[in-house]
């Protein structure tokens, strides 16, 4: 509860306002009201209750529909002005019946609406406001309240709410913005109500400027690849990669990929160009990408474990003039007469080059890697990133997790997953060794923890849905773990926290890997979502903007968007796509933002909280998923008349998704044969769990797949899973 007061000087600038639109200071109030719910909810259906006379049998209910931005404060105000108010008297039949078929689940409050405003303005002779002392018996049956009257010749209201926040100064920052959205409607009412100042300057700026105060310097000449060369000459012999039992050296590292990268500029690679790496984890693959980035190109990683359909889809599309890969992966990919070097069995045509790094004008604003993932259209979409991004990304990194020459860090991630980027250049960058997991080490929940003890590991980088299945114990040498790819729940923060380091990370791979990370703490309360994901890390921006572009305030959901070094370059070949989340920055002149579809709010302290996703895009066990991508392919599958795919949890909160198809003939629909097409087109995570054949797939009024009407699995439906959903589908996350 809170109570709050419009200044004297306000009171006088609303009632010449009033006489000059000939309206009442109630439907200012009103008008205001609804602004505050749209611009804290973005919902564009709203229904109030009101009541602005003492006197009256009932109460007054208040319908406004598909409010829009572009809307003026001057069109709400005629809007709910007009005689559309419709009286419910507690005494009448019909609203007897109504009220029961809209009985509310949540006990105690009210069926037809949950916000309310009493207005008891200068037109009536008393009234009755609900504020007492007595904050329990105060607070009425709705989720919110705002009272109004006049008092010695003031207008003082009061905020209150029958839920219980977890949030003390909600309340207070409410009544804050609601006068100021009376008091800049009235100042200007043929502005939108999306300019419609929502915050204080103070609060603009320190949620604009303040949280995104993190400029600092690094050191090098801004491309992480010189700074790694740097890092061999002082620590030559060094392990730099550890595999099986064997080590190769910073300084041949350094030699073999000096040797590689001038023999790349023999045959046409250079600033900005693409050069596909086919290769399961080993010595050669961490030797290529080095190489690549020291011949000027961008380096693209096909990895093995994906079906080879979608990595022709991924040769194809970034034009590489030559493939780099291992000898027993030869014609899997047809690369239309481009050039291949094996390099397991062909480094002689490479050994005779150069040892010193060849000299190329690689700029930070050049391409440092391609990483390919889900794509809406059916066709994966690759992401361009910098060298700007990259080296932000090594070098903030390492200072925020502390990575320092001592640090083995785990290449768990697959090869093909931009969280292997964050691995390998985190621990190269730092002088640390990068331990290379394999099959036989990784695949299993028994034999991942023994390999973090044997290999005495101290950082990892692993998703929530994998820490909650193994055990932390035992693991003495671990001392860092980051939650990565999923969202982290308070499970995790109370098994992995005591005892280490364990960090929330968040990032889009258009964001280069990483944005955000919290410190987490198994003795801080918890909240219901889970962790934070902290703030911005050094030289990015993080926005939590809603519809209009505007700062949302602390508490209130909006879409993040990145800004800074670390975003993409775009999409490669998708313009369109590239122009719909690569849009102008709102704050900085000449600048861009990424919109990254997640919805997060601001914490009190300017941490950020993860809500989920603005549109359907899901993860499944950190990989991003786009439904879209997997109904293509349906589609393309014989006797499939419409289809769609959700995300459904089991009881032990593991995501799984369910696939609902509508056949042409539902008696010949082979779903052995779609799974199949499926296991071809698609990485194995991508694959459904769940098939459930529909006689018609449910609609909104609007044509839309109603997904809130989709039937929940039962356990009987589990005899469709695929095998993902054993102990097997660890296999996604790594490279053979």
């Amino acid at each position: 509860m809170c109570d709050f007061e419009l200044s004297e000087a306000l009171k006088q600038r609303l009632d010449s306002f009033c006489n000059q639109y000939d309206c009442r200071s109630f439907h200012v109030f009103l008008a205001s009201f609804q602004v505050l719910l749209y611009r804290y909810t973005s919902q564009k259906d709203l229904v109030t209750g009101t009541r602005t006379h003492p006197d009256s049998s009932g109460i007054l209910v208040q319908c406004i529909a598909s409010i829009e931005n572009s809307l003026t404060f001057k069109q709400l105000l005629d809007e709910v002005s007009k005689p559309q108010e419709f009286p419910l008297n507690a005494d009448s039949s019909s609203s007897e019946i109504l009220l029961e078929a809209l009985e509310t689940k949540e006990p105690g409050l009210a069926p037809l609406y949950q916000v309310y405003l009493n207005v008891v303005d200068e037109s009536t002779l008393s009234g009755d406001m609900i504020m007492s002392e007595d904050s329990d018996s105060s607070v009425p049956p709705f989720k919110l309240t705002i009272d109004i009257k006049e008092k010695d010749n003031k207008l003082i209201g009061q905020i209150a709410s029958s839920i219980k926040l977890f949030d003390a100064g909600l309340f207070s920052r409410l009544a804050t913005h609601f006068v100021n959205i009376v008091e800049s409607g009235i100042n200007n009412p043929d502005q939108s109500i999306s300019e419609l100042k929502l915050l204080s300057n103070k609060e603009h700026d320190k949620i604009v400027n303040g949280w995104n105060d993190n400029k600092s310097n690094f050191p090098g000449d801004g491309l992480i690849h010189h700074w790694i060369e740097s890092v061999a000459k002082e620590n030559p012999l060094a392990p730099a990669i550890e595999l099986e039992g064997k080590t190769l050296s910073y300084s041949a590292l350094d030699i073999r990929a000096n040797q590689l990268a001038n023999y790349l500029k023999t045959v046409g690679v250079y600033p900005d160009c693409c050069v596909g790496i086919y290769m399961s984890r080993s010595f050669e693959s961490i030797i290529a990408i080095l190489a690549i980035l020291k011949a000027g190109g961008a380096y693209v990683p096909l990895d093995p474990v994906y079906p080879v359909e979608r990595l022709q889809s991924i040769w194809q599309e970034m034009d590489s003039p030559l493939l780099i890969l291992h000898s027993d992966l030869k014609n899997r990919i047809d690369v239309g007469g481009k050039k291949t070097l094996y390099l397991d069995t062909d480094w002689e045509c490479v050994e005779g080059f150069s040892k010193e790094p060849p000299i190329v004008e690689t700029k930070p604003e050049n391409l440092s890697y391609v990483i390919f993932t889900s794509g809406s259209t059916g066709k994966p979409k690759g992401i361009l990133l910098t060298h700007a991004g990259l080296n932000n990304l090594t070098h903030t990194s390492n200072r925020f997790f502390g990575v320092h020459k001592k640090s083995r860090v785990l290449q768990f991630s697959s090869f093909g997953f931009d969280v292997a980027v964050w691995e390998i250049f985190m621990a190269l960058a730092a002088g640390g060794t990068l331990c290379l997991g394999t099959g036989k080490s990784l695949f299993s929940l028994l034999s991942l923890p023994k390999t973090l003890r044997e290999e005495k590991i101290t950082m990892a980088l692993l998703p929530p849905s994998l820490l909650n299945v193994i055990s932390p114990e035992g693991l003495d040498s671990l001392e860092t773990v980051i939650a990565v790819g999923e969202r982290c729940t308070n499970e995790n923060v109370k098994k992995w926290a005591p005892g280490r380091k364990f960090f929330n990370g968040y990032g889009p791979a258009e964001g280069t890997v990483t944005v955000s990370a919290y410190l987490t703490n198994a003795e801080e309360p918890q909240r219901p979502l889970g962790p934070p994901i902290g703030r911005p890390l050094e030289n990015i921006e993080i926005y939590i903007l809603d519809s209009a572009f505007n700062p949302v305030p602390v508490g209130v959901p909006g879409e993040m968007c990145l800004g800074g070094g670390c975003i993409a370059r775009g999409y490669m070949n998708q313009e369109q796509k590239t122009k719909e989340k690569f849009v102008k920055h709102p704050f900085r002149s000449g600048a861009r933002i990424y919109r990254t579809g997640d919805r997060a709010r601001y914490l009190p302290d300017g941490q950020m909280e993860f809500l989920g996703r603005v549109d359907h895009q899901v993860k499944i066990r950190g990989y991003r998923v786009e439904p879209g991508e997997i109904e293509a392919v349906l589609m393309g599958c014989s006797g499939v008349q419409a289809c769609t795919v959700s995300v459904k949890k089991h009881a032990n909160g593991q995501p799984y998704l369910v696939a609902y198809l509508v056949a042409v003939n539902p008696e010949s629909l082979l779903l052995h044969n779609i799974k199949t097409i499926l296991q071809q087109k698609l990485p194995s995570y991508m694959v459904p769990g769940v098939f459930m054949i529909l006689k018609k797939m449910p609609l909104t009024p609007n044509g839309k797949v109603d997904r809130f009407a989709l039937p929940e699995p039962k356990p009987s439906d589990f005899q469709e899973v695929s095998g993902d959903i054993s102990g097997n589908w660890l296999k996604n996350f790594f490279s053979r």
